[in-house]
């Protein structure tokens, strides 16, 4: 019986997560365990969690004694899948990511006519705008790795995909993609763990996207496209570990410093909005704060968690680019 290892992260959000858990528990093929990485959560989120994983023998928790973010989350459940429960496949999601009831077991049914296969993925379908997330399933371009997603209609869809990367709702990774290529960076933190890990693989194995494996996810909270400013620390960490990628997998030191050239005059432009367009009113110093330290950070190979998310909404209730 092959050892199906599903992995998740969590913080304070078991409102999403047991919804996830649930449906990971109605597979029609059964997964081998469920583990949740608590990236320590509240005392209270901690003692709901524990007295819901209690009742199912399949799932075990794994609770971190701080906050290391989603990159951090994945990098310690694909590390415990590998040494404690010796997986054949890890499949990995988001907390608010609910497989269909035969999610899994469609996937597996691909698998087996794929050649290569290194990651084989669901079809992310968003249930608050009742559309797909086509944008989660991406090809990379360019000097800057540039994301386009496979297609903009689910009827250019074909039954499978071949992709670059994939968010990290529901891909399912082999036991000889993992060995080959390790398991995902934590010093990323938050944002672009996924599409670095993905592509990490897809550069030595088939991934794919499979049409009739279906995977339910959330929609991100936006209001207008436009990103409020106590999530900008969100944006910092997107801008900061796009160097990270460019540096990765561009090895030819000219084509990388164009990468690097290119995503800097990027920033520029969105620096000099953030000084003069009326929507940032009170708020242009922490912006610019905000991208200045993402690009210093990027170009000088800063990981880890650099800007705290608590503290930076602190300081944002302040209005406090100093603090920053």
């Amino acid at each position: 019986m092959e050892r199906i290892v599903a992995i998740t992260v969590t913080y304070n959000r078991t409102s999403t997560l047991f919804r996830c858990l649930e449906s990971l528990c109605k597979q029609t093929k059964p997964v081998y365990k469920i583990l949740i990485i608590d990236n320590n959560s509240g005392i209270k989120e901690k003692e709901i969690l524990k007295q819901f994983a209690d009742k199912y023998d399949c799932i075990d928790v794994l609770w971190l004694s701080e906050n290391t973010g989603g990159a951090g989350g994945f990098e310690a459940g694909m590390k415990a899948a590998k040494d404690r429960y010796d997986a054949d496949w890890y499949w990995i999601m988001d907390d608010d990511a609910y497989p269909c009831p035969d999610c899994l077991e469609q996937l597996l049914n691909y698998q087996q006519h794929l050649p290569n296969v290194g990651g084989i993925c669901p079809l992310i379908y968003g249930i608050d705008l009742q559309e797909y997330q086509f944008y989660h399933h991406k090809r990379l371009e360019g000097w800057m790795l540039n994301e386009r997603q496979i297609v903009y209609k689910y009827e250019e869809l074909e039954d499978v995909v071949q992709v670059d990367a994939n968010a990290f709702v529901g891909p399912l990774f082999s036991r000889k993609a993992v060995e080959a290529v390790g398991i995902a960076d934590g010093s990323l933190f938050i944002y672009g763990d996924d599409t670095e890990y993905t592509y990490r693989v897809s550069r030595k194995f088939g991934v794919y996207v499979v049409r009739n494996a279906i995977i339910e996810h959330q929609d991100p909270p936006l209001s207008n496209n436009y990103m409020a400013p106590d999530a900008w620390w969100k944006e910092y960490y997107s801008i900061r570990n796009k160097y990270f990628l460019i540096r990765e997998f561009k090895n030819n030191v000219i084509i990388r410093m164009l990468g690097y050239a290119i995503m800097t005059l990027k920033i520029l432009k969105l620096m000099v909005a953030a000084a003069i367009k009326p929507k940032y009113n009170g708020y242009h110093k922490v912006r610019l704060k905000i991208l200045n330290m993402a690009v210093k950070d990027g170009l000088k190979n800063h990981r880890g968690k650099t800007l705290d998310p608590v503290q930076y909404r602190e300081w944002i209730s302040k209005k406090d680019p100093m603090g920053v």
